[in-house]
């Protein structure tokens, strides 16, 4: 490589966020390459913030607008949004490199405007994505239902102009091989293993059950809840944190608000979120048989497995290829029945769901330690 590469990334949530993690351990490992120049713009994020550029672990990131919401009374706002974004991607680009732009998951109504200027100014253009959203039916707001809906729509668009494509899964990697993406590569999920030192030998009193995540429909949510309160009718020294924050989080906690074992904790910082994911009991990734489930894969699986917990996970997309049951408690999806019979057999037998949550955090070390995918990405780069 004779030029070296400028990597400008472009996602919703930095430094937060859920999304954003994998984005962010695949990074980290691309700052060992001093022939690669790294930046983050982090486009109209959740919250308006005082500091709206830093560095987070040693990634350097710009706050696009943040708080904004894109409606009619922001006219003016949004317009002023796009010309801070252009006016971004503009000045990052560098002219004695080879300059990429990564997008995470995929075009849609709104990074349109951004991803065609980024073609204009010579930008090759990576996509990252993790859903395919033809299959998408989630019950959430209208707008965020008609961006979806664009994404559907832009996908032929994106692999036209992409000069690489990352997928999540084999379901997305076969779909746009027969698409004849040359520049393709299979990532799966990075998970920050190192995070988790500690080997439990006993369970918390009372002893605790965990989910982590968006409360997305895909996610199987009320059949966690409704298998808990199963499970906790047997034993009331159970708890079920639900942990996450957003539109689908807030009508399950007004459905469960009178469930005293049931502990909706909201969004947890980074900090306090990997402190809680260590000392619970059992961590349960329970997505539905849904067509957009198996398209993905759950992010939260690897950050599960690296804790050394015992993980209840249901056997979607790939899943099987990883986990086997001496890793984890394989279940089918939507079997309530099985989901409360493995968190009893992980209760009484303690030793044994002990092991099996060790044997899963090699699993975790083995196939998703950021370092061996970030390699992957990095790659990529190198090719496109």
């Amino acid at each position: 490589m004779d030029k070296g590469i400028n990597l400008v990334v472009l996602i919703r949530e930095y430094p937060l966020g859920t999304d954003t993690k994998r984005t962010h351990h695949l990074l980290v490992p691309l700052l060992n390459r001093k022939e690669i120049s790294l930046k983050v713009l982090s486009m109209r994020s959740g919250e308006r913030i005082e500091n709206e550029i830093g560095t987070f672990e040693g990634i350097e990131y710009e706050r696009i607008y943040s708080g904004l919401k894109i409606n009619l009374a922001n006219f003016s706002n949004t317009l002023k949004y796009y010309a801070k974004g252009l006016k971004s991607i503009n000045k990052n680009k560098k002219s004695d490199k080879k300059n990429i732009i990564y997008c995470y998951n995929g075009l849609n109504i709104e990074n349109l405007i951004f991803i065609l200027y980024s073609k204009i100014l010579g930008y090759k253009v990576i996509f990252d994505i993790v859903e395919d959203y033809s299959l998408y039916n989630d019950n959430v707001k209208l707008i965020s239902k008609f961006k979806f809906w664009t994404a559907k729509k832009l996908d032929t668009f994106s692999t036209f102009i992409a000069s690489g494509l990352i997928v999540i899964s084999n379901y997305l990697y076969l779909k746009y091989k027969k698409k004849n993406i040359k520049k393709l590569s299979l990532i799966a999920i990075p998970a920050k293993f190192q995070d988790f030192v500690a080997k439990k030998t006993s369970y918390n009193k009372p002893f605790i059950v965990a989910y982590a995540g968006s409360f997305a429909d895909k996610d199987g949510v009320d059949f966690i809840v409704e298998g808990f309160k199963i499970f906790n009718n047997g034993f009331r020294d159970s708890k079920l944190y639900l942990i996450g924050a957003g539109f689908q989080q807030k009508q399950y906690s007004k459905k469960y608000k009178d469930e005293e074992n049931i502990i909706f904790t909201g969004y947890l910082a980074d900090v306090d979120y990997y402190a809680l994911l260590k000392t619970v009991d059992v961590l349960c990734m329970c997505r539905i048989d849904s067509k957009f489930a198996n398209a993905g894969f759950p992010f939260k699986l690897g950050e599960y497995l690296a804790t050394g917990n015992p993980v209840i996970a249901t056997r979607v997309s790939d899943v099987d290829m990883f986990l086997t049951n001496e890793s984890a408690y394989l279940i089918d999806p939507e079997n309530k029945d099985q989901f409360v019979n493995a968190l009893i057999d992980i209760k009484n037998n303690p030793e044994i769901a002990l092991q099996k949550g060790q044997n899963g955090r090699k699993v975790c070390q083995l196939n998703f330690a950021p370092e061996k995918n970030g390699e992957l990405l990095y790659n990529l780069l190198l090719s496109v």
